[in-house]
């Protein structure tokens, strides 16, 4: 009997695995262009929801979309790919899918992009052209397409939420620290925070200077690669920031990296980047900046 409820819990927990490790994907409001309302394009795009199903994916409802759109005082139909970023970020998605419909000669013009949170870059696209007589038979078709070219695996997936050897990345530095793969996916800590939750794998002010000064950086337009003396590289994303007051500033253009080290008992040490350059900076404690973690001395 003990051997039969084992074998019954087994197989219901691998019926359950997909879903326990999907990510999560948010489809934000299409916008009008030329020829079209808004209204009109929230039905087509309403249309392309209904099929918009990728394998391996969550999706966000609509109403939990536009509440964090209202409560960051964003405007949906003038919203910047930095702000559509910023609102994927604090929905805690991995991908967040935008959309134009255009009319031109009577034919609807549809293009669609599927955007990194992490990285804030496009990481697929789909679009098409069509009669208005055909809008919906069109619409699946894009978003069964596009949906196909995100799609994860279910081996993909696991090996994607778990934690493995492979998060952390041997950049080839003298003193051996080991760089995790992608930032901590609380989004923004206070140095505070930072400290009490990550201890010592929160970098020290040393352990930056160190990737700083023995790696390469090349600036993707939404962060920097970080390639070492090895070839590996890892991916520090232009996060932004949040400030003491709570507003969250230059999504994709500037980013902030806490180190565990203070510089007097109000401001502590951290690593800025901005499509300028690298820099050691200090910020007050109270700031919410993004984490990255280290393995080793």
């Amino acid at each position: 009997m003990k051997k039969a409820k084992g074998i019954l819990l087994a197989i219901i927990m691998l019926l359950l695995s997909p879903a326990m490790n999907a990510q999560r994907c948010a489809v934000l409001e299409f916008k009008a262009g030329v020829g079209i309302s808004q209204n009109d394009v929230d039905g087509i795009s309403a249309i392309f929801i209904t099929y918009f199903r990728p394998n391996g994916y969550t999706m966000v409802e609509r109403t939990q979309i536009d509440k964090v759109i209202d409560e960051q005082g964003f405007q949906r139909s003038k919203m910047t790919q930095s702000q559509m970023v910023r609102v994927g970020q604090i929905l805690n998605v991995s991908k967040i899918v935008v959309g134009d419909i255009n009319v031109v000669m009577g034919q609807y013009n549809v293009d669609v992009r599927v955007i990194n949170v992490e990285t804030g870059t496009i990481s697929a696209t789909e679009g098409a052209t069509f009669a208005t007589s055909s809008y919906r038979s069109s619409m699946q078709s894009v978003a069964q397409k596009l949906a196909a070219k995100i799609a994860i695996t279910p081996g993909s997936t696991v090996q994607a939420q778990q934690p493995s050897a492979q998060q952390w990345i041997d950049l080839g530095l003298p003193s051996g620290t080991l760089w995790k793969s992608a930032n901590e996916k609380g989004g923004f800590y206070t140095y505070e925070e930072a400290v009490s939750k990550f201890g010592n794998k929160l970098p020290t002010r040393e352990q930056l200077e160190e990737l700083k000064g023995m790696c390469t950086w090349t600036w993707t337009g939404r962060g920097y690669k970080v390639t070492g003396g090895n070839g590996n590289s890892i991916v520090l994303p232009a996060a932004g920031y949040r400030g003491c007051n709570g507003s969250v500033n230059y999504v994709g253009s500037y980013g902030t990296y806490w180190s565990s080290t203070p510089k007097d008992s109000d401001y502590a040490w951290y690593l800025g980047i901005n499509s300028s350059g690298v820099g050691m900076l200090d910020s007050n404690r109270c700031d919410g900046q993004s984490v990255r973690l280290v393995q080793g001395q």
